[in-house]
């Protein structure tokens, strides 16, 4: 019901046949479109959450992306070019303090911890930060499904894509690169167990060229999804968190 008989998902994973290609586009485009186009709908109560993307070539980005429930729109990310680690932690406190004066509190602060990443987990822990790490290369939380880490959060995301999630429209350089790192990332399947594996950064980077070809934009906003967090006391939407109620404690009977 979800993929269809004829999709490359069902083929593999119900009918055990092989896909139509060898790799394929993993997040279809008329979902994408449908998520930039989508109204979003405010709650009050939803998790902020800050996903980040730390930059291993000199061509990458950093990147900082907040996330609000199902909203991916009305906060765009921070992209940093040429920042080291040091500036990175910096960049990411600023983000926390931003939202921090607009009475929103952060539920889930995820961050890249695969190579330079790793010292900025470290960093961010040391200076009082409660940092997620999100290890793009480590196992998947649901292993007969996913080969890594960040096949899953990139299965995640899909999901949300495919459902509620309110992308920022493709105007621009910043919608448009976005646009065509979900779009334009491939996978396929592993040969043993038919487990889905994304196609690397670095293949993805060869095969596109160009200054969208390396899905930073994405993997950030990716990295929000890598796990549930409990949904936060107070507000997030700058709203106070009141109860009104006839009930007088002082009242005598």
């Amino acid at each position: 019901e979800d993929e269809g008989e004829d999709s490359d998902y069902f083929k593999v994973k119900v009918r055990g046949l092989f896909p139509s290609a060898g790799s394929i586009q993993f997040i279809p485009t008329d979902q994408v479109d449908a998520a930039m186009t989508r109204e979003i709908v405010h709650d009050r109560h939803a998790p902020l959450l800050i996903g980040v993307d730390v930059a291993r070539f000199g061509d990458d980005e950093t990147v900082i992306y907040p996330r609000i429930g199902m909203d991916a729109r009305s906060f765009l990310p921070k992209r940093l070019r040429g920042f080291d680690t040091v500036q990175v932690v910096g960049k990411v406190i600023e983000t926390i303090r931003e939202f921090k004066a607009l009475n929103m509190t952060v539920a889930g602060l995820f961050v890249d911890g695969g190579g330079i990443g790793g010292g900025v987990v470290d960093q961010l822990r040391a200076l009082g930060y409660a940092p997620i790490e999100v290890q793009f290369g480590g196992g998947a939380t649901d292993k007969m499904t996913y080969r890594f880490k960040s096949d899953e959060i990139w299965g995640s995301m899909r999901e949300a894509i495919k459902t509620r999630l309110a992308l920022p429209d493709k105007k621009g350089d910043f919608g448009l690169a976005l646009y065509t790192q979900l779009t334009q990332r491939e996978f396929g399947y592993t040969q043993l167990g038919s487990k889905v594996h994304l196609e690397s950064k670095k293949d993805m980077k060869e095969r596109l060229g160009g200054d969208f070809a390396s899905p930073d934009i994405a993997d950030a906003l990716a990295c929000t999804f890598a796990q549930e967090v409990a949904i936060p006391m107070g507000t997030n939407l700058g709203l106070a968190n009141q109860v009104t109620s006839d009930y007088n404690p002082y009242e005598t009977k």
